[in-house]
């Protein structure tokens, strides 16, 4: 099968969309399709043999987001397909992206859709994350780094469960989940000041994620909370939930929050009321499937942060989404070629820039 999410007649932007190898970067990239917004589509990824760039108008290999080089390039590719909005579709780069989003803008003109430095260090790093829930008084659970010997003692003694994970990581990469002291000791001493060891909340089956699209100002413009189930540290069934008391709780965290964009919150359900475990200042890996139930996040960021168009909650539809894979087949394309190619147009692989 050959998927297309290419520009369309009626769009109305020329949009660029990175990570496009990943399922957050081909989620919103699926979300702009259905949407018809985008007129021409960019794509870029630091893997060239990625599925999402033989599916766009053009797609371009670029250096990693931590490379001296990334910044030239994706500005040249920017310049050159006279890109007018930027959207972020990989975790890894969304702190990069951030602390060069003002020198992207300047150079090319483009808008760059992703919150201010600050914001994204405080969710990229969970550690960050667990100090701004304790200053604000929200919520969270209980959390200390993993080289604290006596605070992650203490918390061992209070908790019947822990998790000991990553400061820095997304799909659940390098966590654990223990109720065993010698297995907690040792995962924390692994992971040592790059982790943090926190309580364990709540149940599996009261987990929930809640996607907020706020605009120039922080203020909150549209939401959606959903339930679902996880296959790996990937949502793979999905439903919308229609629960006041939780979406009052998820306008609470994102205004107090404070950051432009789409942000998204994890969270699980207590006797306490609803606990936040987790953020992320960017698109979601359910970008692809919330235009389903009529949450077009990325459309509606589209018109606010490059027509001014008024962020407007639409109506949720209700059902469920069941994840499938699914393939794409290039034809004639080899290994060699795949893994050396720069530019990818209309879906045929190019050498050169």
């Amino acid at each position: 099968m050959r998927h297309c999410w290419r520009g369309h007649p009626e769009g109305r932007a020329r949009i660029l969309v990175t990570g496009a190898g990943g399922n957050v970067g081909q989620g919103i990239l699926k979300a702009l399709t259905a949407a018809r917004i985008a007129s021409w589509t960019v794509a870029t990824d630091c893997e060239p043999a990625s599925a999402g760039l033989y599916a766009v108008d053009r797609g371009y290999a670029v250096p990693r987001a931590d490379h001296h080089a990334f910044c030239d390039a994706l500005c040249t590719i920017i310049a050159k397909e006279q890109v007018d909005l930027v959207l972020v579709g990989a975790d890894a780069e969304t702190i990069h992206l951030a602390r060069l989003r003002d020198k992207i803008e300047t150079d090319t003109g483009a808008v760059v859709l992703v919150g201010d430095a600050e914001g994204v260090e405080r969710s990229h790093d969970k550690w960050l994350t667990a100090q701004w829930f304790t200053r604000e008084q929200l919520r969270h659970p209980a959390t200390v780094r993993a080289d604290d010997r006596a605070g992650r003692a203490a918390l061992m003694e209070a908790a019947e469960r822990i998790v000991v994970k990553p400061r820095c990581s997304y799909a659940s990469r390098g966590v654990v989940v223990s109720a065993k002291r010698d297995e907690i000791e040792a995962a924390a001493d692994r992971i040592g000041a790059d982790g943090i060891v926190q309580e364990y909340v709540g149940s599996d089956d009261q987990e929930f994620t809640g996607a907020v699209l706020c605009d120039r100002a922080g203020r909150v413009g549209a939401s959606i909370v959903m339930k679902r189930d996880l296959l790996q540290g990937t949502s793979y069934r999905i439903q919308p939930v229609d629960d006041p008391e939780l979406t009052r709780s998820l306008h609470a965290w994102a205004t107090r929050y404070a950051v432009q964009g789409p942000v998204n919150f994890q969270f699980r359900v207590t006797a306490d009321g609803p606990v936040c475990f987790e953020v992320n200042a960017r698109f979601s890996g359910t970008t692809g499937v919330r235009h389903l139930f009529g949450y077009n996040d990325a459309a509606l960021a589209v018109r606010h942060f490059l027509f001014d168009e008024p962020i407007e909650q639409t109506p949720i539809a209700p059902g469920m989404v069941m994840r499938l894979w699914d393939e794409m087949y290039v034809p004639g394309l080899d290994w060699k070629t795949a893994h050396a190619a720069r530019v990818v147009e209309n879906g045929s692989a190019r050498m050169g820039r």
